[in-house]
């Protein structure tokens, strides 16, 4: 017998994780896994997580800096830049006189 169609219950939404904060726990957890990992010889000594955690969030950061170093990155900010309106630069003399002569 198949159970009755019951409506699928949806489990609440976690808030979304910065990038840097996933990135960081990706590499937390690879380097954990090379450190603390049965492979790993067992006569040196291990480092203290909270500093491997440390450590991942440098690397992260690292990481990051050099992607908006690439050269994609740099073409696509100064496509956004190029396509940005600058009101300060803007010359609204032409339609305040046309206002003017409306009145």
């Amino acid at each position: 017998m198949s159970a009755p169609n019951t409506p699928a219950v949806k489990a609440p939404a976690a808030p979304a994780k910065d990038a840097y904060v996933e990135l960081a726990e990706r590499i937390f957890v690879a380097l954990a896994a090379r450190v603390y990992g049965t492979l790993a010889g067992s006569d040196q000594r291990k480092p203290d997580p909270k500093a491997l955690a440390a450590f991942s969030f440098k690397l992260a950061e690292a990481f990051e800096q050099a992607t908006a170093e690439t050269p994609r990155k740099q073409a696509e900010a100064e496509a956004r830049k190029k396509a940005q309106v600058k009101l300060d630069e803007v010359d609204l003399s032409g339609v305040l006189e046309l206002t003017k002569k409306k009145s």
